[in-house]
């Protein structure tokens, strides 16, 4: 059993990803490769100055998978997600899958937070300020929980707020994830 899945690769996903599973969690992205940053050039995302969507793509998810051991499981679209009594089961064309816990990271489609049963105002889902939904473990990113600001470092931020509190349940105390120049070594 996979103790977190997160259902999209964009920003938000790739985030909580990159934090849950540097963090020792085992971590497993499906992505369909439908994220609007295929379409995007960033001008306006903190520490980049110019840089096309694909680029910024490809280094998140190099840097996910390769610097911090994420699963990215591309073109396994999620068909359904359902909670059980020892978490969550996530079902694609090929197979189903367990996790403790679920990030939705799928853009505007709020369908899998619909069919989970997430409570939703004026068509978005419902979150605490620490992205958690209504059903417990839970967690709605990005896109699907605001009604207009939509934006790549918004989202991340999303991301990253899931898997802090994901982090802070799992530890049983408040988590920072906080690094230092002697933790560079750690990754080069």
């Amino acid at each position: 059993m996979t103790e977190v899945i997160v259902i999209g690769g964009g920003p938000a996903g790739l985030s909580a990803a990159l934090f849950t599973s540097k963090n020792d969690l085992d971590t497993t992205v499906f992505d369909t490769d439908k994220t609007w940053l295929h379409k995007a050039h960033l001008f306006n995302y903190l520490g980049i100055r110019s840089m096309d969507g694909d680029v910024f793509l490809e280094r998140a998810r190099e840097q996910a998978t390769k610097d911090h051991g994420v699963e990215l499981r591309k073109s396994e679209e999620v068909t359904d997600v359902k909670q059980g009594d020892s978490g969550f089961t996530v079902v694609t064309s090929d197979g189903e899958y367990e996790a403790t816990y679920v990030v939705l990271a799928t853009g505007a489609n709020r369908d899998l937070a619909e069919s989970l049963g997430c409570e939703f105002t004026d068509d978005v889902v419902d979150v605490d300020v620490t992205m958690e939904t209504s059903v417990e473990n839970a967690y709605a990113t990005g896109a699907m929980v605001r009604a207009e600001e939509w934006q790549a470092v918004i989202s991340a931020g999303d991301g990253a707020a899931a898997a802090l509190n994901i982090l802070t349940k799992e530890k049983g105390e408040h988590f920072h994830d906080f690094d230092t120049p002697a933790d560079v070594d750690q990754i080069s």
